[in-house]
């Protein structure tokens, strides 16, 4: 038995619905668009992570100097900071070069040289595959005076990013002979 009469009895409509989701066009527009971001932004993000990474090893490098020459003073002896080659990082290295890895140590012995005896106060031992360091010194020894002597008589470090040339990315780090540190933007000459 049927409930409505049968004049009640309405046709049924068709209607056309449309199915949720995205058209194939939308998608391909929304895929082109995400590219184009991504494509502008990588760059820009990769040249803002390798300024943060030379920033950071160039104030560690210049919180080192500034500890060395602080112990010496306190301790009334000399302190050292040194190059030491990646493969082994407690002996210092005989020349300039890559300061990737560095070791800051109490010279006990007065021998310039990390001995049995001479305390560790700081230490870099992870070389950074993004930056490079390099400097003509190969040791920084801080007298209890707070004077630095370089082996060579300078103590410029240079940072920048590894394989590339953009000045602007470029920090300096520079040790005065009275022990004073400073980090230098580009290639501008050190106070």
């Amino acid at each position: 038995m049927n409930r409505f009469p049968a004049a009640a009895t309405v046709p049924a409509v068709r209607r056309c619905r449309r199915a949720g989701g995205f058209t194939l066009v939308e998608l391909m527009v929304t895929v082109a668009v995400a590219a184009i971001v991504v494509a502008v932004g990588v760059p820009s993000f990769l040249r803002a992570l390798a300024r943060h990474a030379i920033i950071s090893q160039a104030e560690e490098l210049q919180d080192a100097v500034r500890v060395g020459r602080n112990e010496a003073m306190k301790r009334s002896g000399p302190v050292v900071l040194c190059r030491t080659e990646e493969s082994n990082p407690s002996h210092c290295a005989g020349s300039g070069g890559n300061w990737q890895t560095w070791v800051l140590f109490t010279d006990v012995a007065r021998s310039g040289a990390f001995a049995a005896g001479d305390s560790v106060l700081r230490q870099r031992q992870d070389a950074s595959r993004r930056t490079t360091v390099t400097g003509d010194a190969a040791s920084i020894r801080f007298e209890a005076t707070g004077i630095a002597h370089a082996d060579n008589g300078s103590a410029v470090f240079v940072l920048g990013e590894r394989g590339a040339a953009d000045l602007a990315q470029q920090r300096q780090v520079c040790v005065n002979p009275r022990g004073e540190v400073a980090i230098v933007v580009g290639d501008a000459r050190c106070p």
